[in-house]
This record gives C-alpha cells, structure tokens and sequence, in this order.
C-alpha cells in the first residue's frame, strides 16, 4: 500500500487591522518621493500635482473597494493570481500569477539597490569603492552586492518566521515612518515660504497645464497603487477580523499615502522655489538642507527614506511568497514550495525562493532599477484590470449565491466605471517605455525572458507528472 502525504498545516491567523495598513500603506510609500519628487512638480506644478494625487484617490478608493469584495468572495493567499483563476480559468490565472510574482520580486531587488544607494549617500565614506563589474551600463561596487544581499538574507529570514513576526515589523517601521514624517512635513511647512509655491499650476515641461495634469493623473494611479498586499494576505487574517476591517484597511491606506504625498509636495516646494526641484539626484533633501544647511537634513530624510524602503522591501517579500504558495497549490509550481511549516505556519521554502530571486536580481546592479521600476508598473496596472473584470465575472456567475461579507457599492455601472478608468492607467504605464528610447525597451526583453522561464517551468512540471513514480509497498 502506498503511504499518503499528510495535509499541509495552514498559514498561520493573526494579522489584525492595523496589520493589513501597515501592508497596504507600507507598499504605497515606499522611497519614490525621496527621488522622484521634480518628476511630480515638473508637469503641472505642486499644485498639479497635489490635485492629481488627491483626485486618483477618487479612482483607487474604488478599486480597492473592488479588491476587498474579491477576497470576500475568494478568502485565499494569491489575490490577483486566485481572483483570475477562478473567473476567467487557469492559463489566463497562470500568467497573472506568474507576472504578479515578476512585479512582486522585481520591486524587491529594487529596494535591495535603492538602500546601497542611499547608504552610500548618507555615509560618504563607503562611496569610490573600485567596481567589480558593470552591467546595463552602471558599475556594481561591493557595496551594492554587500548592502543587497544582506538584506535580501534579512527580509527572507524574517518572512520565514511567519506572518506574525513579519507583519509585527512592518507595523513598528510603517507607524515609526508616519511619525518621523508628520515630523519632518511640520518642519517644512514653519520654516518655508508659501512665496515658493508660486506659480502652483504651471509646467516646467513645455506642455500646457491640463496637458501635465493629465500626465501626473496617470503617474499618481501607479504610485497610489500597491495596498493589494494586504489582499494577499488574506488567508491569513486574525480570528475575528472582518472582510469589512480589511476593506478599511486598505481603503483608509491609499487616503492617507495620497495626503502624505500632497503634504511632503507642499512641505518640499515652501522650502525653496519649486522649479529647483525638477534638477538634482535628490530633490527632496536638496529642500530641507536649504532650510538647515550642514547635511543634517538630509541624513534625516535618507534615515526616513530608508526606514520607508525596508517596510516596502518587507510587504513585497511577504506577498511574492503568498502568490508562489497559491501557484503551487494550483500545480503550476512544484508541489513542494506550497509546505507550510508547522511551527511557524509560514510558507518558508516559498519565502526562501523569493529571497534567491531578489538576490539574482541585486547581482544585476543600479542600472536595472529604471527597468524594474517600468516593468513593475507595467505589470501591476495591467493586473489590476485583470482584477476587476474577474470581479465582474464572479459576480455574474454567482448571482444567486448569498452576497459575501463586503461588497463593493455602485453596481455594475460603477464597476465597469473604475475598470475603465484602471485601462486608462494601465494604457499609460504600458506605452510609457516605448516613448522613452528608440529601439525595444530593456523590460520588454526582460518580460519575454520571464514568459519563457515560466513556460519552461510548466513544461518540467508536465513532464514529470507523467513520468512514472515509484511507489511504496
């Protein structure tokens, strides 16, 4: 007779409200606005900016109102990657999966290469090291392979000691953020100059100002975006946490990054003339170190930034390895990474595969951070659509099932509404690259590389299934 394998355990519940936040907004806010801060003003002025940031909530509130019906209705780790399979069907939930997991682990091994970057910026010293070689056109030192690699060990450690420990980190670094950030706003705004805003509405770009606005509208749904890890972690809820406390939590999370990002605009562009910011490497510390000469604010805002980064690093790890669990639950991965380890009821083999990925891609240097950054959101918008018409199917196909525990209000009007409005986004982040150089964009050629590794591991996992297996007498 043949020994049976014995069940998986499952993930481990604990994660609460202010759990499922620290996610969701720990993702939102990463350290884009550390750099990307002239990128925002330089359209439409800050107060371009601010209005597009504050009018997308009006778009990414309802989509994750959409999401929080989703894991309503299919309450289990993988978010997109489950929502897709059961309302459209395997290939199609196979490929959101697996590109889902690019996007996850792609923005993992950016933050490895940002905090080398700002290390190396906050402590000068450990700049000039000689290059050990170069790739994409940017020299790799020791320091990048050194601060990457180690915390791509840090953050794998720390996701394989389950949900718990995981998220317990994420809510201390996501709330220490949020104070140290009132903190620095406060600064900005007492010792700035509301002369400096002026003019608010105004492109640097040689556009008109509702031709920037419409561009900003686009860039803020991709850097609004990012609470669906709280969606991922679904399964893994709490006794006693509610659909309906998720759905806040990742709702209230896109509020509050939209008025983080609108007041660190306001606070950065009162501290000198906002057109300085559109130059420099580091606009936002460029701001404060004019209101506080002698370097000292810019070790604060890269201290900030930095702490911003590794929740961010923190909340991309814990959802890679929940979107690898759910593939191989389905059978599109080896079996093996779906193990659950009983004592800690985390997904360690999962979460160990993440950090090997996050460690190949910090081997590729800081040239590949524009790449992984296009390709991220390529994948993410692109994604989110798939999302939402899975919920217009699912809703259809269960229309005389009882209504889950949440549901998103407005009807189909509305959600064919917020689907439109998500196309749009996904239209711009995907054209975006094609407008930026001649010739085929890097992440083109990276997504077709990951289209074959995939498809090969479909084919190993085929292959075997129908090779024989020895049995146990």
């Amino acid at each position: 007779m043949s020994a049976a394998a014995a069940p998986e355990p499952p993930l481990r519940r604990g994660i609460t409200g202010p759990g499922y936040f620290s996610l969701a907004f720990g993702t939102i806010v990463g350290s884009a606005w550390m750099v990307l801060m002239g990128e925002w003003v330089g359209p439409a002025g800050p107060g371009g900016a601010i209005i597009a940031f504050l009018g997308m909530t009006l778009l990414m509130i309802p989509i994750a109102a959409a999401y929080a019906e989703l894991v309503a209705r299919v309450p289990r780790a993988g978010a997109e990657f489950v929502f897709v399979e059961k309302a459209i069907g395997p290939r199609t939930g196979f490929v959101t999966g697996w590109f889902l997991t690019l996007y996850y682990v792609g923005i993992t091994a950016f933050e490895g290469l940002a905090l080398s970057w700002f290390l190396e910026i906050l402590v000068p010293s450990l700049g000039g090291m000689t290059p050990l070689y170069s790739f994409l056109g940017k020299p790799i030192t020791a320091l990048d392979l050194g601060v990457g690699l180690t915390g791509a060990v840090a953050i794998t450690l720390l996701n394989m000691s389950g949900a718990r420990v995981a998220v317990g980190f994420q809510k201390i670094v996501t709330f220490g953020f949020l104070g140290a950030s009132l903190l620095l706003i406060l600064f900005g705004c007492v010792r700035g100059d509301p002369a400096n805003w002026q003019p608010m509405f105004e492109s640097t770009q040689g556009r008109s100002f509702a031709g920037g606005l419409f561009v900003m509208l686009g860039v803020a749904g991709m850097w609004l975006s990012g609470f669906q890890t709280a969606a991922s972690a679904v399964e893994e809820r709490a006794p006693g946490t509610s659909f309906r406390t998720v759905a806040r939590a990742m709702m209230i999370a896109v509020g509050v990054a939209a008025i983080f990002y609108s007041l660190i605009i306001l606070a950065s562009s009162s501290l000198l003339p906002w057109r300085e910011l559109t130059s420099g490497a580091l606009p936002v510390a460029a701001a404060f170190d004019h209101a506080l000469p002698g370097g000292l604010a810019t070790r604060a805002i890269l201290v900030v930034a930095m702490a911003s980064l590794v929740k961010t690093w923190n909340a991309m790890h814990l959802s890679a390895t929940r979107v690898i669990l759910a593939q191989a639950r389905a059978g599109f991965l080896p079996a093996g990474l779906a193990h659950i380890d009983a004592a800690t009821g985390a997904p360690r083999r999962a979460a160990l595969l993440v950090g090997m990925w996050t460690g190949i891609g910090v081997l590729a240097g800081r040239g590949a951070i524009g790449p992984i950054i296009s390709m991220s959101t390529m994948c993410t918008t692109a994604i989110a659509v798939l999302a939402l018409v899975a919920l217009l199917r699912l809703r259809r196909a269960e229309r005389d099932a009882p209504a889950p525990a949440f549901v998103f209000s407005g009807g189909t009007p509305a959600l064919v509404a917020v689907i439109l409005g998500a196309a749009v986004v996904a239209s711009a982040a995907i054209a975006t690259p094609f407008g930026l150089a001649p010739g085929m964009p890097v992440e083109i050629w990276l997504m077709i590389g990951w289209v074959a590794l995939g498809s090969a591991l479909v084919a190993m996992r085929k292959l075997l299934a129908r090779a024989p297996v020895a049995r146990l007498a």
